[in-house]
């Protein structure tokens, strides 16, 4: 690899234990920096042999502790390095990149061509990268109109823990690695990148993916609706979703998050609990204002109001600068994960009662309830607790502990794992899902050397 991207000093050691979530993971054993899917290739094929467990990791910006090791003497490989865009192919509307390429990379590359993702990555995207965002089933920028990180794949490059590449969708065809573009994903045999999506980095290393890309909206349009209670709220923002009216539709889901992100509002207008605050895109403006006057509707049916646009401004033209400030109100415990949206409000009620339980106000904590419609008709529910003050942590714990245990139960299921989630989901997970999961494992990685731990796969 050369003596430049190989390191195995403490300090870089000791920083690759690390995510950013509050949980720790052992010092791996060494660092690598490959540049090409072949320099992997070896390294796996090298690592098999020797039974070396590895890590395939990004920048380490995520929330869960998932790529964090578990087990000793890791070698991990760091695929920042692989930050190319390879090819973009106007004919079929893709472009393919290197996993390590981050979000923000992409996103302004692309606009200098004329084009822009469906989802556009997750709200860490200056840092997250493509090849950990379809790994950990990133939810973000753009989901509401297009879905996840995983919905905008459509064909991706990984290599086996034998060291093997293997290409999947289009690409399935002898000799397709002359033409790295996969124009469809689901055709003639399994859809195999499904295996490898939202794997936790489990099966193999992804290396590089073909992702989905649109010409840039030539209408835009914003708007903040204001609502005195979640159940008006919910029910618009449902209607919204329902009729696949925005880009991005994100909801504020009490006084307390409104107070931190968007407080004018609460001191101009009375009564203001919940807010809803609309992203459009469109083909021109006209088509974009008419969708516009079309959420309006929606909202005043359900006995909300228009309230400006410095909200859904603020979230879309900054919308991977907002994470960091955010780290001003302590260190984040969050809860993402997914649900029907009507079930937000009894969601929101139960977290107000565990709020009310463990005094969290008065132990000087402070949350943040936000939602955003995801895919056809479900939305993503965060509710993230900060700790400034590290003498309370036991109560922190608990209460978080109840927090998830209580989203499970009303309808939730996590979009991603990692030590965030992984109590949770194993004790309640089918075992005949989990029997084929692990099965699959063991064919694709019969030695267990990938991210070893992960899900108790062994």
């Amino acid at each position: 690899m050369g003596k430049e991207n190989v390191s195995s000093e403490q300090f870089v050691l000791i920083s690759y234990s690390e995510d950013a979530s509050p949980f720790e993971g052992k010092e791996p054993q060494v660092v690598v920096r490959p540049h090409s899917t072949e320099e992997v290739s070896e390294l796996l094929e090298f690592a098999s042999k020797n039974r070396i467990p590895v890590i395939g990791v990004g920048a380490r910006s995520s929330i869960n502790g998932a790529p964090i090791p578990r087990v000793d003497n890791v070698m991990m490989i760091d695929l920042t390095g692989m930050k190319d865009i390879l090819s973009i192919d106007e004919d079929v509307m893709t472009v393919t990149v290197q996993a390590g390429i981050t979000w923000s990379g992409l996103i302004h590359q692309l606009k200098e061509r004329g084009y822009k993702l469906g989802f556009r990555g997750p709200y860490g995207g200056n840092a997250g990268t493509v090849g950990g965002s379809i790994s950990a089933n990133s939810i973000g920028c753009g989901a509401s109109a297009h879905g996840g990180a995983c919905d905008g794949v459509v064909g991706i490059e990984v290599v086996l823990s034998s060291g093997e590449i293997l290409r999947t969708g289009s690409n399935w065809k002898n000799g397709s690695n002359k033409r790295k573009e996969s124009f469809a994903r689901y055709c003639t045999f399994n859809d195999l990148s499904g295996m490898f999506l939202g794997d936790h980095g489990t099966l193999g290393i992804k290396t590089a993916a073909t992702l989905k890309i649109y010409p840039l909206p030539k209408g835009e349009a914003f708007s903040d609706f204001g609502f005195s209670n979640i159940e008006q709220a919910t029910k618009a923002f449902h209607e919204i979703q329902q009729s696949h009216l925005a880009e991005e539709l994100v909801m504020l889901g009490d006084a307390n998050s409104i107070d931190l992100l968007a407080s004018t509002y609460r001191s101009t207008f009375k009564n203001i609990n919940c807010i809803v605050a609309v992203v459009i895109e469109e083909a021109d403006e006209i088509l974009a204002q008419r969708r516009k006057e079309l959420c309006e509707k929606i909202v005043r049916k359900h006995g909300g109001k228009s309230i400006g646009m410095f909200l859904s401004k603020a979230h879309w033209f900054n919308m991977f600068n907002l994470v960091q400030s955010l780290f001003e109100e302590g260190f984040w415990y969050n809860t993402c994960h997914l649900r029907p949206i009507s079930s937000l409000p009894q969601l929101i009620e139960t977290f107000h009662s565990i709020a009310t339980k463990y005094e969290l106000k008065e132990n000087g904590f402070n949350w943040i309830i936000s939602a955003l419609g995801v895919d056809h008709c479900f939305t993503s529910g965060w509710i993230t607790i900060y700790m400034k003050d590290h003498t309370k942590k036991d109560v922190m714990i608990e209460a978080w502990d109840e927090l998830r245990e209580a989203e499970i139960e009303l309808e939730g299921v996590p979009y991603w794992t990692g030590q965030l989630w992984e109590p949770y989901v194993l004790e309640r997970v089918d075992p005949t899902f989990y029997k084929v999961l692990k099965q699959l494992k063991t064919i694709l990685d019969p030695f267990n050397i990938i991210n070893p731990m992960t899900f108790k796969l062994k």
